[in-house]
């Protein structure tokens, strides 16, 4: 399983040193993709919460003789139960972005190698991913979980076999200093003789915003090797998703890659370079330092040519 060295967790989100032991510089591609405004997830943050608050009250129904002791531990720490129900789609995404790694860490190995990974190279990672990541924390059945994946490998095993890709890249990171992002790619590969950026999706469905994650991708300016190497980029066609569902099978789905998104991309890149607290000033006292203190954060006093 491989994690790019040059990427770094940083309170602003996961950024790329260009070197090894180099400060971050640039925000990963799903960091600036991530900018765009989602709206339509504070109504399912809302049923996640109400469902896991109706499990504890079924829980109370199915277990009456518990019911006197579980209301008085949630009455003397409501706000641990408040945190536990409002934490309920942070789970389920965690719990759902775990698998995806897995997942994608077991395509890799086959990749790598030619091979598809057995039960037991399955279970070995799925160890390796809890000790050393702490991922996965929220499976309770290693079975299920190993089984579970199988479904997906099967997916992937079609894939390969109907579309015969060859691998250029695995797990990539790529680079663009004009617009000033990184990002990894899960593969390059050549497809009837085209290059094209893949990436392995678990999730329900193929998003349309995926296409802002595979647009940086085809519009990077380099390669950029783990050790610092910076090697040229190839010109690739565009990119596309493998979607690996829940219910089997696979579906490469192909993403629009033009210049409308790309500039939506880099809008994105700008909206992550705002810092809001940096547009307050301290409190006016007076209504002279009000309008002195407007005019200096427009611009203003300078173009007057005033010192004040």
């Amino acid at each position: 399983m491989t994690s790019p060295k040059l990427s770094h967790d940083t309170p602003r989100g996961r950024m790329y040193s260009i070197e090894p032991g180099g400060k971050p510089v640039y925000p990963s591609i799903t960091n600036v993709a991530g900018m765009r405004a989602k709206d339509h997830l504070q109504g399912w943050y809302a049923t996640m919460a109400s469902k896991r608050a109706l499990e504890m009250f079924d829980y109370l129904q199915r277990n009456p003789e518990r019911a006197s002791e579980e209301i008085r531990r949630v009455t003397s720490a409501k706000w641990g139960t408040q945190k536990k129900i409002a934490a309920a789609a942070e789970d389920y995404t965690r719990r759902a972005a775990d698998f995806g790694t897995f997942v994608h860490a077991l395509c890799e190995d086959w990749e790598r190698s030619g091979v598809r990974p057995g039960r037991e190279e399955m279970s070995a990672l799925a160890a390796q991913l809890r000790q050393e990541a702490g991922a996965l924390a929220q499976e309770r059945s290693l079975e299920d979980l190993v089984s579970r994946a199988q479904l997906r490998l099967d997916g992937f095993a079609a894939f390969l076999d109907d579309f015969q890709p060859e691998f250029i890249e695995v797990e990539q990171t790529v680079v663009n200093h004009t617009v000033g992002y990184a990002g990894t790619t899960d593969a390059i590969v050549k497809i009837g003789g085209s290059l094209l950026s893949a990436d392995i999706k678990t999730s329900k469905k193929v998003r349309g915003d995926y296409a802002l994650q595979g647009v940086a991708v085809v519009n990077a300016e380099a390669l950029l090797d783990d050790d610092g190497t910076v090697r040229p980029m190839p010109e690739l066609v565009g990119a596309f998703i493998i979607h690996l569902p829940e219910a089997g099978g696979y579906s490469a789905v192909p993403l629009r890659t033009g210049d409308a998104e790309f500039e939506v991309f880099r809008a994105l890149k700008q909206a992550w370079l705002f810092e809001a607290e940096e547009c307050i000033s301290g409190p006016s006292t007076n209504p002279q330092q009000l309008l002195l203190s407007l005019l200096r954060a427009k611009g203003g006093l300078d173009a007057l040519g005033t010192g004040a």
